[in-house]
């Protein structure tokens, strides 16, 4: 409806059209009852969501004790990139490398932090969370 578009970031607002987007095309694919009422409802959800409340993620260890920074809202990307680089080490890992893939999608996470629409999560948790909702970050962080 209209007050919940409101309320979108203009970032939010526009994943969630793309969303949509992409349900009805699928909808419109579907030749099975069962099927299509699913993917009906899979649209009503997204298009219902008002930003990224925290949904499905891999938790893990390293990116939970960042969630958990004292500097909360004060954190910036070289500090989350040296929480990691200092584990990595720990680890037997080799540091991250300038310009790589991983930090570059990690810069992008840290930068629309503020964009999240996470109510009540500081800088911090809201990069965590992030982190955490991408499978492929998360292993190239951690492995």
């Amino acid at each position: 409806n209209a007050m919940v578009a409101a309320r979108m970031s203009p970032v939010t607002l526009a994943v969630a059209a793309l969303a949509a987007a992409a349900c009805l095309r699928s909808v419109a694919f579907l030749a099975g009852g069962s099927a299509q009422s699913a993917a009906l409802r899979a649209c009503r959800v997204a298009a219902a969501a008002d930003g990224n409340m925290g949904g499905d993620f891999w938790a893990h260890p390293w990116a939970e004790d960042l969630s958990k920074s004292p500097k909360a809202d004060n954190i910036e990307f070289d500090d989350v990139v040296a929480h990691f680089n200092v584990l990595r080490e720990k680890g037997g890992l080799d540091t991250l490398q300038p310009g790589s893939s991983p930090l570059v999608i990690l810069e992008g996470i840290v930068l629309n932090s503020g964009l999240s629409g996470q109510p009540g999560m500081n800088k911090a948790q809201r990069i965590a969370d992030g982190i955490q909702a991408s499978s492929f970050l998360l292993s190239e962080l951690t492995e």
